[in-house]
């Protein structure tokens, strides 16, 4: 028997447990797309697997940078789009494997082998670029790329291991018992993926959809506290010494931002929090509060800390959003704000690669996640979060926080 007719033999076959574990692979494949479906869609509010609790773990990984990148999508689609449809042709293609007689289920054993060839080419691609390109991985992505390496080898080994040839024909019980589970592995699927969305679904609305609501109450007339959002009933806990202050220390009003150097919001509120310090620094003490919404602001945000520790922080952070990017700026436009304000860039990367405050900027996370902190910015005056941040709003919150008449109930 030549080896053409050897592997046409082989496309004939259908062997039982192989072809079950295809496709559970396949329907974990689509389990995996799914959930990165639902924490894009929530902008990773909860770290890239959506795990509370494992902010410092999942701080090794950026998703955010790697599905907005320029490769996160092929032919005008996301991948996640093409990773769906990926699992889905498997799993059908593994079915149709089971049902059709063997003179057609050797094309479909071909249309398959194709299929996951080039996930596989083009999964090896996306892994290159997170490594060598982004210099950021997702762990999902990586997770699916596992999958489909699996996938890969699985049909590979159908076809060159020396397999037991079975009979080609099938039966009966044998066509209702994997019948049976294939039916349970895609309900067991469905169930986890209603779940999956179920759950999220439960959850705050995510950061992206909040910023829509707060830019709607924004564009209104009222000025309004978050009467959504619990007050701090001790304003002064949320500062530290380690903090970066402005104005009057002892002054009678706080007012307390979080933000992350690659949020656009945040850099267009910087313009109203700079005018306020200006023009209260000698009653309101301001605190700045680095809330990393992805792993690539980390540094930028250590090196705003050093900064600090040389009276640069303002200009740090001018020059960061200057330069901002959705995907973090890297090490080399950190070194030239560096040569820009008068800092020593070697110095700097020296302190940021030492990971001095990397411990402390995750414990203020998560300290902040636990007051309520789920989006950037998030502003309070004396404890109270705001959801109006206009320049007449903040004037007004101010001074009737100087006034002692600061209420949830604030409007204009």
């Amino acid at each position: 028997m030549s080896f053409l007719e050897s592997l046409l033999e082989r496309f004939e076959l259908y062997r039982p447990g192989w072809e079950r574990g295809l496709f559970g692979l396949a329907m974990l494949g689509v389990l995996t797309v799914v959930h990165l479906l639902i924490q894009r869609a929530r902008n990773f509010d909860r770290g890239c697997l959506g795990v509370p609790g494992l902010e410092s773990e999942q701080m090794a990984f950026d998703c955010s940078a790697v599905v907005t990148s320029g490769a996160g999508s092929f032919l005008g689609l996301s991948n996640i789009t093409w990773g769906l449809g990926f699992y889905l042709t498997v799993a059908v293609l593994t079915l149709a494997i089971f049902g059709l007689r063997p003179h057609l289920r050797r094309w479909v054993h071909a249309g398959r082998l194709g299929v996951l060839t080039g996930g596989t080419a083009y999964s090896v691609y996306l892994v290159y670029v997170q490594v060598e390109v982004l210099e950021a991985l997702c762990a999902l992505c990586l997770f699916s790329a596992a999958l489909v390496g699996l996938l890969f080898a699985g049909q590979v080994l159908l076809l060159v291991r020396d397999f037991q040839l079975p009979e080609t024909t099938m039966s009966t019980r044998l066509f209702k018992r994997d019948l049976t589970i294939y039916v349970y592995l895609a309900a067991l699927a469905a169930v986890l993926v209603g779940a999956d969305f179920a759950y999220f679904g439960s959850l705050d609305p995510a950061p992206n959809e909040q910023a829509a609501a707060q830019q709607r109450q924004f564009s209104g007339a009222a000025c309004q506290l978050d009467a959504q959002k619990e007050s701090v009933q001790d304003p002064s806990s949320l500062v530290s010494f380690q903090d970066v202050r402005k104005g009057a220390s002892d002054a009678s009003v706080t007012v307390v931002e979080y933000f992350d150097p690659n949020c656009p919001h945040c850099k267009t509120f910087h313009q109203t929090m700079s005018t306020l310090v200006s023009k209260y620094e000698d009653e309101v003490q301001f605190v700045y509060k680095p809330f990393p919404l992805q792993g690539a602001s980390l540094p930028e945000i250590q090196a705003l800390y050093v900064a600090n520790q040389e009276g640069k922080f303002s200009e740090m952070l001018d020059a960061q959003y200057a330069r901002q990017s959705r995907g973090g700026i890297g090490e080399q436009d950190l070194r030239a704000i560096a040569s820009e304000i008068g800092m020593n860039p070697d110095v700097l990367m020296s302190r940021i690669e030492q990971d001095k405050y990397r411990q402390m900027i995750i414990k203020e996370r998560k300290r902040a996640i636990q007051i309520g902190v789920d989006s950037t910015p998030t502003v309070l005056v004396n404890g109270h979060f705001v959801g109006s941040r206009s320049m007449e709003c903040m004037e007004m919150f101010i001074e009737r926080a100087q006034n002692g008449k600061l209420a949830a109930n604030t409007s204009s």
